[in-house]
């Protein structure tokens, strides 16, 4: 009798990841010989039959794209899903959003949940830590398009803006400005956003010859709760005359906590954020940002996404795209 192993059976038979055993099921080219055939023996070996019909059921279209965001109460996240599922409507599509929490194990199951309802693609702002299974959907014929960060080791469509670049030309403006004590409240370094804009902040102080100083920078995980209670820890201990937050999130957890101390925004604290929620614009003074085109970011993806989904074939053996957006600095009246 036909023994019913699973992929992922085979996989640990075979001694590799699910996603390898996706890619020689469908004769994906970029497989080393040797693991090509140590796979095939296993499927040899017992009797693993690709089910046709399920292989069938895979490439016939549900109208449906899964979208994963790091939180969906981020300004900066709902009008991603909106922006897509803006596209989506337009191309008679349905989107499921999941929220990812910036969790691997929570985004991991979403993914396994959208590939068990067979969604025709997903957009995603990965956490970074699941480059086996997005490599196995990838293989399994879904398309799959990142926004804002990238996953090493997953070679896929992205749509980004150029974070370490507009970090440093904001914060070199206020270096000239007259600021030379800066203090940051960087995101967390595991993320690539995190880690760009925080080499932008330290670049900037580079080229301006102002040595680095530790005791001014603190890392948060872009929620609004890090950003209140890390701005408390650095303005108590020390005195930056400018605070740069480097997302929309712990901005807004900084500004309160600035607020409640009674600190005069530019005259005693300067304050630049990453970002452009609207409150930004509608307190007084209004907040000098960097601006990411947010809804474009989104439409971009989704834009992409259903290229591959609808012309499938040419287009989905073209080289994934990378895309970067152009975020820009927005002087108001914080610094």
């Amino acid at each position: 009798m036909e023994k019913r192993l699973n992929i992922s059976e085979i996989a640990s038979l075979a001694g590799v990841s699910t996603a390898t055993v996706s890619r020689v099921l469908n004769d994906y080219p970029y497989v080393k010989e040797s693991t090509r055939e140590r796979v095939k023996k296993v499927i040899q070996e017992t009797n693993y039959r690709v089910n046709a019909i399920a292989r069938k059921l895979r490439r016939k279209k549900t109208h449906t794209i899964g979208v994963i965001v790091s939180n969906v109460l981020s300004p900066f996240y709902s009008v991603i899903a909106k922006s897509v599922e803006d596209v989506a409507i337009k191309n008679n599509f349905s989107t499921v959003l999941c929220n990812g929490g910036d969790k691997p194990e929570k985004e991991a199951k979403y993914l396994e949940v959208l590939h068990e309802n067979r969604v025709d693609g997903i957009i995603i702002s990965p956490t970074g830590k699941n480059k086996d299974y997005l490599n196995f959907l990838l293989a399994s014929g879904i398309p799959i398009v990142f926004i804002d960060r990238p996953t090493e080791g997953v070679d896929c469509d992205i749509v980004m803006v150029n974070n370490m670049d507009v970090t440093f030309n904001a914060l070199d403006f206020a270096i000239k400005k007259g600021y030379k004590k800066i203090g940051c409240i960087a995101g967390p370094q595991d993320r690539y956003t995190g880690i760009e804009r925080f080499k932008g902040y330290k670049k900037a102080l580079e080229n301006n010859g102002i040595a680095y100083d530790e005791s001014l920078v603190r890392f948060g995980d872009f929620t609004y709760e890090s950003g209140y209670s890390l701005a408390r820890e650095l303005l108590d201990s020390e005195k930056p005359d400018l605070l740069f937050v480097a997302n929309s999130d712990m901005a807004l957890g900084a500004y309160k906590y600035i607020s409640e101390k009674g600190y005069k925004i530019p005259h005693e604290l300067g304050f630049l954020m990453f970002d452009d929620p609207q409150w930004a614009s509608l307190v007084t003074p209004r907040v000098t940002v960097i601006s990411q085109p947010v809804y474009m970011l989104g439409s971009t993806a989704a834009d992409i996404l259903f290229k591959r989904i609808m012309e499938g074939g040419q287009f989905m053996d073209q080289s994934p795209l990378k895309i970067i957006l152009e975020a820009k600095f927005v002087v108001r009246e914080s610094i």
